[in-house]
């Protein structure tokens, strides 16, 4: 999985410093940093390692060589905007107060966050605007957007443990956005995660905000082993009071607007809308444990899905019978980990390998 290469440029080394080690150690899987108290020590690096995002703060506004390379790209970006701009970055400016320095006019255009303000919502900004900036100026998406869905009829303890370590694997080459719809999914527990936010505010938001799904989606984004995630509701019955045009209209601003190439559903309760949601999925794995007492929950389950009206809902759906798994006492992100090695792991392992050849 490649890394998002990030360079923090402030003359403030304290700030900076603490910043850039930040970010590395949230998002260590999926970031690295780096720091530069000078204009000079950044374009020594920048001659050999271009970093994907660059922070402007305080000492590099006024900079020559760094407006010329602003300048440059916006007219690149322009020419080959119908091809996409690779090799592109996104450069920010570190908004802080406007007395501390002239702020060109060029700066004053990039996207800007408030340097001054807690690293986690600094680092969701950033990462909000990336998500949009790359989809629309880089271009590297390409394709349909995709929404693939996973549900256990007779509701397999093992579902979540495989629809994770499965969005595990279909991350190392794509941009997968995790979304658990169990009314009672054990997140906390299991992870020793305590959310500020979770998926309910999330869709309250993105029905709401008027088209900023992607800062939507990033206020309450969390990264567990590669894995980007929503949290999934505290209050697991408001999940069944939420009306199925507000279900299929959320899943679609995700799918569009969320700057991810794959939406990954993970069902519990057959929520108002269950069957139109399945039917915008490409795929939906249907999974179940080996054993003659969930043959009969199946069975019910395949006769619900051959009433409906969508002949094409058949040709979607993926019978899996999950592995033989064992339990053990590790605590936080460790429980991932044991899945992600185990024999869950190795099975999505190979699923996501078959995936990949087929499509």
């Amino acid at each position: 999985m490649r890394k998002i290469l990030i360079a923090v440029c402030d003359s403030d080394s304290s700030y900076g410093e603490k910043l850039g080690e930040w970010f590395s150690l949230q998002r260590g899987e999926k970031l690295q940093s780096m720091f530069f108290s000078s204009p000079e020590s950044f374009w020594e690096s920048y001659g050999s390692r271009k970093p994907d995002i660059v922070l402007l703060g305080t000492g590099f506004l006024n900079h020559s060589g760094i407006c010329e390379q602003i300048m440059e790209q916006r007219k690149r970006v322009q020419e080959e905007s119908q091809k996409g701009a690779k090799g592109a970055i996104l450069w920010m400016y570190l908004c802080a107060l406007d007395g501390e320095e002239r702020i060109p006019a060029y700066i004053r255009e990039l996207p800007a966050v408030d340097k001054y303000q807690p690293a986690s919502r600094i680092l969701r900004e950033i990462f909000s605007v990336y998500r949009q900036w790359e989809d629309e100026t880089l271009n590297e998406m390409g394709g349909e957007r995709e929404v693939i869905g996973i549900y256990s009829p007779c509701h397999s303890i093992w579902q979540t443990p495989f629809a994770l370590t499965f969005a595990q694997e279909l991350a190392q080459e794509e941009k997968v956005l995790y979304i658990n719809l169990q009314e009672c999914a054990g997140f906390s527990g299991w992870f020793g995660v305590d959310y500020e936010k979770d998926l309910l505010d999330v869709m309250y938001l993105c029905l709401n905000d008027g088209g900023k799904i992607a800062h939507c989606v990033s206020s309450a984004l969390y990264t567990m082993e590669g894995i980007d995630y929503i949290p999934p509701a505290k209050d697991g019955g408001c999940l069944g009071e939420i009306s199925a045009e507000d279900y299929l209209k959320f899943i679609k601003l995700l799918a569009e607007h969320s700057g991810y190439r794959i939406i990954l559903l993970d069902f519990g309760m057959m929520i108002p809308g269950f069957f139109q949601l399945l039917e915008v999925c490409s795929k939906v794995y249907i999974v179940a444990e080996s054993g003659e007492l969930y043959n009969a929950p199946l069975q019910q389950f395949q006769q619900m899905a051959e009433r409906q009206e969508n002949n094409n809902l058949q040709q979607r759906l993926i019978y899996l019978s999950l592995p033989s798994a064992e339990t053990g006492h590790c605590p936080g992100e460790g429980k991932l980990k044991q899945w992600l090695w185990g024999a869950i792991g190795d099975f999505s392992r190979r699923l996501a390998g078959v995936q990949g050849g087929a499509d």
